[in-house]
């Protein structure tokens, strides 16, 4: 009987506990809930883009200027109405990027507001006095992602890029950020670049940043104005141009267009594009899509004990466009041919590639040093320190295959 009673206690004190936990839980969620942080969008202005130039006044380090949505010109044209202009940009002056935003509280009504941040735009003369602790802001900041996409301006300031008027896109930096995406999904010359890409460079391997580029083709002059897209074409435009190339963070040259598109294959940002060959036996070209590239590095050493990095690319593409006389592509021969050339166009890229940057730049964009670091640490050991003078002599090998898939639905050439 008494063990009875006390299990009946036991139990008794079992549900009380839960009782009290289930109270005091209630309790705390109470002053959990609500929204403490919460911000009214009719109180913020949404940052779309950051760009950042030298202090034209030489008085401060910087001068920052953001793109704003203007929200209200957005709904109007939403509803088939007349806006104004779907943004608007601030511009102000600070040795930070902190402080000049915080100085832009004079210059509008409402709150900057920074987790919808697009882009960062650097103007070419700040890139060449160093990016770095143009991101530190932003990997420190919660309130800004650092998935952001980074590019610099050739030519131009990045207030003139954030202030240029756009056709097919009403905000402007939506047009912009989706070029660079646009252009690495179809012919690879450049390729996106975040805030978070530049800060893992700090780790182990010692590579260099590279960034895409962009300028303006027309007349900037009137890039700011609605004259610019009432006009067919419009006067002044956007236009990538190709990879610059940064040593300690300071930007020091540009590569060319195939140059360009080389660093792309190297570096396994190539989802597709296309190659434009000499017709095999004949005169004429052809072009060749590539829709499928995997690439991937091994070092090993050689007999001295130096590093030598392999690169092997494999290509998968088909043929688009037949500008040959008697060329039969429905012959397997003639599709090897046609990859085997293909193969070699895309060698010769990387390899243009790896010689400007190593013998010219003698800048380690490429990575190796990670690669080394991470397949033969034992050699990294031995090289960390003087890696700089190391890299410009490191060997390389490229080997390259194209299986060329098809040919679209005619076999013969059209062309006579």
């Amino acid at each position: 009987m008494n063990g009875g009673k006390c299990d009946k206690r036991l139990r008794l004190v079992i549900r009380i506990c839960r009782k009290s936990v289930l109270l005091w839980t209630a309790c705390i969620l109470i002053f959990l809930s609500g929204c403490w942080d919460l911000r009214y969008l009719d109180k913020l202005g949404v940052v779309l883009a950051l760009g950042v130039d030298e202090d034209p006044s030489g008085k401060q380090k910087l001068q920052l200027t953001v793109q704003v949505v203007l929200p209200q010109n957005v709904a109007a044209e939403s509803k088939g109405g007349i806006g104004g202009t779907a943004v608007t940009t601030f511009t102000e002056t600070g040795d930070t990027i902190f402080e000049a935003i915080r100085k832009m509280s004079a210059k509008t009504s409402r709150r900057l507001f920074f987790s919808h941040t697009q882009m960062l735009i650097i103007g070419e003369k700040m890139a060449r006095k160093g990016i770095y602790p143009l991101v530190d802001l932003i990997e420190r900041n919660p309130d800004i992602r650092t998935d952001i996409s980074v590019l610099v301006t050739r030519g131009v300031r990045a207030e003139d890029l954030l202030q240029l008027t756009t056709q097919m896109e009403s905000i402007p930096i939506n047009q912009i950020h989706a070029m660079v995406e646009t252009n690495q999904s179809a012919y690879a010359m450049n390729y996106v670049v975040q805030v978070n890409d530049i800060t893992r460079l700090s780790g182990e391997g010692k590579q260099q940043a590279v960034l895409p580029s962009m300028r303006i083709e027309g007349n900037k002059g009137v890039g700011n104005s609605n004259e610019n897209v009432n006009s067919i074409p419009a006067k002044a435009i956007p236009e990538l141009s190709t990879m610059a190339v940064f040593r300690e963070g300071k930007l020091v040259d540009y590569l060319r267009q195939k140059e360009s598109r080389g660093l792309s294959w190297l570096q396994n940002k190539v989802k597709s594009t296309v190659i434009k060959l000499g017709c095999p036996n004949s005169k004429g070209n052809l072009i060749v899509e590539i829709q499928g590239a995997t690439v991937y590095h091994k070092v090993r050493r050689d007999a001295s004990g130096k590093p030598v990095v392999q690169v092997n690319v494999r290509l998968t593409g088909s043929i688009q466009e037949i500008m040959c006389t008697n060329v039969n592509v429905t012959e397997e021969k003639v599709l090897n041919e046609i990859g085997t050339m293909a193969s070699e166009a895309v060698k010769d890229e990387m390899e243009a590639t790896i010689r400007k940057l190593q013998k010219k730049l003698k800048v380690d964009a490429l990575g190796w040093g990670k690669e080394i670091y991470l397949q033969q640490p034992h050699i990294w050991k031995r090289v960390e320190g003087d890696w700089e003078s190391v890299f410009p002599n490191v060997k390389s090998e490229v080997i390259c295959s194209a299986e060329i898939e098809g040919s679209g639905v005619r076999g013969e050439s059209i062309v006579r």
